[in-house]
This record gives structure tokens, C-alpha cells and sequence, in this order.
């Protein structure tokens, strides 16, 4: 049963990966065709578990299994938005699982005491818009209208982006849920780490979640001759924004945390990723401090000669 039910999970993921804009990976940002795409796979999945659909004011698709009458409810999902070229089962698989557990339960005959609900929340990733988390804020109460008015990269109004979804940017405030009548929220998620890997564990709860600070700095350096300038007077940005990532990275391992760090890298714009440089000794008093596996790019060694006097000239 378990071989069955991790296949059913597999193509119903990948037929969700499929709802993607053109290219690698997948890339479904909220209120787009993708986004459409993937509500209406979804909404399909949820009609075949006996769950009622609807859309909420916010964007978030909510399937529903009714419990006894005043029950509370027991909200499960995650995300169904992506980052751009992300992986098949960033947070749709949290979106996927309960359905199928909901399937499983109604098969057997099992009759929960109290209602269910799936959600698949809009936006999460906050790569269209530079805000997050719509749906999971309105429903806690911290909804903050004033990000309706946040644009894409294109000019398009967060609020005007909702409103043609099938959203009601003017009803988020009215979906606040009511704690008294919320069992709790529980939300499953690819690990997109290697510690259950690596422990061999197929599953683990989780306990706490990094926060996140972002500061931009800037390191300034000297203009220097290449050839004449030697090393220890040299004042150069890239030695310092070296060094400062470096310290970054060991603070990070004494304190048994996760850093990223960014330079300028290549496409997409990932936090932590690949970048390029070029370096080479340009004096005559340069010591590379390591050894490169590849051949230089381009090499001109420095020359040492002694000054020579030509004929009928005087030194000085």
C-alpha cells in the first residue's frame, strides 16, 4: 500500500510540475496562468476526495471536509507558488499529501470528530511581488492592506493582480480566523536540506525556523597601479568582502546556523550561488597564496632586470 500511495503522490506532483512557465524546473508565480493551471489540477484532485472548492478573497484555494456540526477545523497545505526554475515539490507537496491522506481515510471508513481543511496559499515565495505570505496573514489577523498597492517588476498592482484571479482585495480583512475554532495549522515540506538524509530519517518535525535579516554593504577600495602597486599596500574590495564572508561563514559554524551569502552571480538570482572572477599576480612582488587545478586564463610574468647604462648617458 505504501508502494501505491507514493506512486499516486508522484503523478499528481508531476502533473502539478507541468503547470509551469516555459523553462527549467518550475516556475508558477501567483495570479498567472501557471497559478490557474495548478488551481484547476488541484481543484480536480480535491472534487475526486469528496472535499468541497472554493476560492477565498485572499487567493487561496480551500478544500473542505465537513466534521460534526461546531466542530473546529484542523487546517492543513502549504504553498503553491514556486521561485523561479524551483523544484516540483516546493510546497505543492504540502498542498498534495493531506488530499491523499483525506483519500485514504475516506476509503477506509474513517470518520474524523472534527473538519479538515487543504489550503493552497497563493504566494509564499515572494517573487513576483515584494511581499508574502497573503493568504497565511489574512487568515491569522495580520493582513496589512497597504501591500496592495505593491507592483511587480512589470507595473502590475498587487490589489489589480488579485482582482483578476477571482480574488476581493476588499474582503481580505473578513477571512480572520477565529482561534477558538482552529485545532491548529500543520503544514509538510520537503526538507531542501541534508540532515534526514544524512540522520536516515524519513521524516522529522520541525521546532524552530531561521529568521531572516538582509543588510546590503558596501566595501570601497584604492585604485592602484597594476605592476608598481606591491601587495601589502594594496586596499582591494574583493580581499575585504573575502574576508568579511569568510568571518560570516565561521560564526555561522560556531553558532550551529545557516548563512547565505551573495555576490554578483548568474541567473536566476538565488541568494546563494554561483559567481565568476578572474585574478592574476600583477607585480613583480605578487605571491599567489594558492595553487589553481586549471591553467590561468591569460599570464604575463613579471620581468626582473637590472637598470643598464647606455653609452654616453649619465646616471642620476
Amino acid at each position: 500500500m505504501t508502494a501505491d500511495l507514493a506512486a499516486r503522490a508522484s503523478a499528481r506532483l508531476a502533473a502539478l510540475a507541468a503547470c509551469s512557465a516555459p523553462g527549467p524546473g518550475v516556475t508558477r508565480l501567483p495570479f498567472t496562468p501557471a497559478h490557474r493551471a495548478a488551481l484547476a489540477e488541484l481543484t480536480a484532485q480535491r472534487e475526486a476526495a469528496g472535499l468541497s472548492v472554493r476560492l477565498d478573497a485572499a487567493g487561496t484555494l480551500i478544500g473542505r471536509c465537513e466534521g460534526p456540526p461546531g466542530a473546529p477545523v484542523l487546517l492543513l497545505g502549504s504553498h503553491q507558488d514556486s521561485v523561479r526554475e524551483g523544484g516540483a515539490y516546493d510546497g505543492i507537496m504540502g498542498v498534495v499529501l493531506p488530499i491523499l491522506a483525506l483519500e485514504v481515510l475516506r476509503d477506509a471508513g474513517v470518520a474524523l470528530p472534527f473538519a479538515v481543511e487543504v489550503l493552497a496559499f497563493a504566494d509564499e515565495e515572494g517573487v513576483r511581488f515584494p511581499t508574502a505570505l497573503i493568504g497565511p496573514r489574512a487568515l491569522a489577523g495580520t493582513f496589512d492592506p497597504a501591500v496592495l498597492d505593491m507592483e511587480d517588476a512589470d507595473g502590475t498592482r498587487l490589489g489589480d493582480a488579485l482582482r483578476g484571479f477571482g480574488g476581493d482585495p476588499g474582503a481580505i480583512a473578513g477571512l480572520a480566523r477565529d482561534p477558538g475554532a482552529v485545532l491548529g495549522y500543520v503544514e509538510t515540506h520537503i526538507e531542501q536540506g541534508p540532515v534526514l538524509e544524512a540522520a536516515g530519517d524519513p521524516l522529522g518535525v520541525v521546532t524552530a525556523i531561521c529568521g531572516i535579516e538582509r543588510h546590503p554593504v558596501t566595501l570601497t577600495g584604492e585604485t592602484g597601479h597594476a605592476g608598481t602597486l606591491p601587495m601589502e599596500m594594496r586596499r582591494d574590495a574583493l580581499v575585504g568582502a573575502a574576508a568579511l564572508v569568510t568571518e560570516v561563514d565561521r560564526l555561522a559554524g560556531r553558532r550551529r546556523a545557516c548563512s547565505a551569502r551573495s555576490a554578483r552571480s548568474t541567473s536566476p538570482p538565488a541568494r546563494s550561488t554561483r559567481c565568476r572572477a578572474r585574478c592574476g599576480p600583477r607585480s613583480s612582488c605578487a605571491r599567489p597564496r594558492t595553487q589553481c587545478a586549471r591553467p590561468p586564463v591569460s599570464r604575463s610574468p613579471p620581468s626582473h632586470r637590472r637598470p643598464q647604462r647606455r653609452r654616453g648617458s649619465r646616471s642620476t
